[in-house]
C-alpha cells in the first residue's frame, strides 16, 4: 500500500472525533419544530426507588432521559424499571451506576444515611447530583459533600421543595407573600415559621425510631447489609 493511501493514527483519531461531533450536535431545524436535539437531552439515574424515589421517577423533565435505576430491594427495582421503560437498566449497586459514562445526573432519594456518601462518590465520578434532604447526618458529612462538589466542579441541588417549586401541593401562591412578610421584618425576629399543606398525610412523625418493635426476618428481596451501608447495625 502506498504511503499516500494510509491514514496515520493521529489523522484517524482527529477525523473520528470530528465525525462524532457532527453526529452528536444536531441543530433544532434538522429534527423539526418542538423536538429536542440529542445534544440538549440530560441523561439521569435514580438511586433509591422506594418512597421518595417514586416521585423522582414520575417527575421527569422533557429534556431529561432516564437511563438507570438502582435499589437494594428487588421489588422496588422491578417496579422502577417497568415504569421507566425498555431503555432503563436496573442495578443493585450504585457504584455500577456511577461507572457509566453516559449518565449526566444522579438523583439520590435513598434513606438519609446514604445521602452524603453517594453524593461524594457521584461528584468524584463526574456526575451532577440531585439529593433529597437531609443532605447529611452530620455537619462533617455535609462539609465533605460541599468539598467534593467544589473540587470536581459539579452541580449539586438539595431537594427543598418550597424553595425550588412555584407550587407545592397548591401552596405556591400562598407561600411567596408569607415569605416576603417574614423577610420584611414587620413581625420582628428572629422567627420560626412552620408551614404545612393539608394533604391528608401526617408528616410530623417521630423520626427518632420506635423501641417497641421486635426484630423481624429480613425480606428475601432486600439486601439489608447494603441498605444499612454506613449506618450502625440494627436488627431488621
Amino acid at each position: 500500500m502506498k504511503q499516500t493511501d494510509q491514514l496515520t493514527r493521529r489523522q484517524f483519531a482527529s477525523r473520528a472525533v470530528a465525525a462524532a461531533a457532527t453526529i452528536s450536535i444536531v441543530p433544532r431545524y434538522v429534527i423539526g419544530k418542538g423536538q429536542i436535539p440529542p445534544s440538549e437531552i440530560i441523561t439521569k439515574a435514580v438511586i433509591g426507588t422506594g418512597g421518595m424515589g417514586r416521585g423522582h421517577l414520575k417527575n421527569v423533565n422533557p429534556k431529561a432521559k432516564l437511563l438507570a435505576v438502582c435499589d437494594v430491594d428487588e421489588n422496588h427495582l422491578k417496579a422502577a424499571q417497568k415504569a421507566g421503560g425498555p431503555d432503563v437498566k436496573a442495578y443493585k449497586d450504585f457504584r455500577e451506576v456511577l461507572e457509566r459514562k453516559d449518565i449526566d445526573v444522579v438523583h439520590v432519594p435513598t434513606p438519609p444515611h446514604w445521602h452524603a456518601l453517594i453524593s461524594i462518590a457521584a461528584a468524584k465520578a463526574g456526575k451532577d447530583i440531585w439529593c433529597e434532604k437531609p443532605m447529611s447526618r452530620t455537619i462533617y458529612e455535609g462539609e465533605k459533600v460541599v468539598e467534593a462538589v467544589n473540587k470536581h466542579k459539579r452541580i449539586f441541588r438539595l431537594n427543598t421543595w418550597f424553595r425550588f417549586r412555584s407550587s407545592f401541593y397548591g401552596m405556591g401562591t400562598e407561600v411567596k407573600p408569607l415569605r416576603k412578610l417574614v423577610q420584611s421584618g414587620i413581625l420582628g425576629g428572629p422567627l420560626k415559621v412552620t408551614v404545612s399543606g393539608i394533604t391528608g398525610f401526617n408528616w410530623k412523625h417521630n423520626w427518632s425510631g420506635r423501641t417497641d418493635l421486635t426484630p423481624q426476618p429480613v425480606p428475601k428481596q432486600l439486601d439489608y447489609d447494603m441498605w444499612l451501608g454506613p449506618a450502625p447495625f440494627k436488627p431488621y
